[in-house]
């Protein structure tokens, strides 16, 4: 089966493939085990999280940290999130107070370097709306929060990754962010005959392609994630010829 998720200018095909040979995968004979399994969990997590800054976020959009004092740091990791969300709240209020507009968020409580995998400092990690660094002083200490711009590559999943890896991914939800954000679309899964084989738009750009093969089961997976380019107003108000499976 083939399966399609777009994410705004990012696009994912997954295609899953299993022969009727009368065996089953190397993996499920083995057993899984429990490092592996939080592995692709935390993989997954990554593609979620990605989805939802790909259909939501832009070129120009704030990667936010948050960082403590050592008179305002936390004593425990759920008072940070405690503090972590309250900024949220003031910070969403004077942004629609300033343009009107609904502040769109995500947030992650970092303790672990994604480096070495040991313990660091509490702090935060939110990517939010463009805005004025003026407005997030007013709500959280000026000298302990730095921020950098995203680009306009349209695909952050290695934002994703670095927020997942930082806030210390252990099966449990990461991150949180605020209400009403735009969602990656699912198509219909269809048939295919073979993995691998679909067609990429000439004007995209592939970020990440891989093929898997199991001669023995049968069993065969293919992965592709591509991003169209940005749109010109006359390409986004034209029409635009689909690229079937």
């Amino acid at each position: 089966m083939r399966y399609r998720i777009t994410a705004g200018r990012a696009v994912e095909v997954r295609d899953v493939l299993m022969e009727a040979r009368g065996g089953t995968p190397r993996g499920a004979r083995r057993g899984k085990s429990s490092a592996k399994q939080l592995k692709r969990n935390e993989d997954e997590a990554v593609l979620i999280l990605a989805r939802q800054l790909n259909a939501n976020c832009k070129g120009g959009d704030l990667f936010l940290t948050l960082k403590y004092s050592d008179s305002r740091l936390p004593a425990t990791r759920e008072e940070a999130k405690r503090i972590a969300r309250n900024f949220m709240r003031r910070l969403a209020r004077a942004y629609r107070k300033t343009t009107g507009k609904k502040l769109k968020w995500w947030l992650v409580t970092a303790s672990v370097s994604t480096k070495t995998g040991q313990p660091v400092r509490l702090h935060h990690h939110v990517v939010t709306d463009a805005m004025d660094w003026e407005l997030i002083a007013q709500h959280w200490p000026p000298e302990e929060f730095s921020y950098r711009r995203l680009d306009a590559t349209g695909d952050y999943t290695a934002v994703a990754r670095y927020m997942i890896r930082n806030a210390g991914y252990g099966g449990a939800r990461a991150w949180s962010h605020s209400q009403g954000i735009r969602q990656p679309q699912y198509s219909t899964p269809i048939p295919v005959a073979r993995a691998g084989t679909v067609r990429v738009p000439p004007e995209a750009r592939v970020v990440e392609r891989e093929i898997r093969e199991d001669g023995e089961t049968g069993f065969s997976a293919a992965y592709i994630r591509w991003v169209m380019p940005l749109e010109d107003n006359a390409t986004r108000h034209g029409r635009r010829k689909r690229h079937d499976e």
